[in-house]
């Protein structure tokens, strides 16, 4: 493919969030390859959350506490993407 062709592929949330997995996965070259697919998975993820009303905050430990807009509340690990740059 050059530069201007694309195409669109049709995910849900769970597809969504299994193929992070994936490319989480991957060695440094496979993940760069995918770079363009993980942006975009990133942004559809910050959207979700938008969406939800999803708060975050590190608490004690270096955890993750994530609450929604309904009081559902998980705590877990970070992933890098979660805490770098953000």
């Amino acid at each position: 493919m050059n530069g201007g062709d694309y195409n669109i592929i049709k995910l849900d949330g769970l597809e969504c969030g299994v193929l992070m997995g994936v490319i989480m996965q991957l060695d440094a070259k496979q993940r760069q390859a995918l770079s363009g697919v993980w942006e975009q998975l990133v942004q559809l993820k910050k959207k979700a959350e938008e969406e939800a009303g999803v708060k975050k905050e590190i608490i004690p430990g270096g955890m993750l506490k994530l609450t929604d807009k309904d009081g559902t509340v998980i705590i877990r690990e970070p992933y890098p993407f979660e805490i770098e740059g953000n």
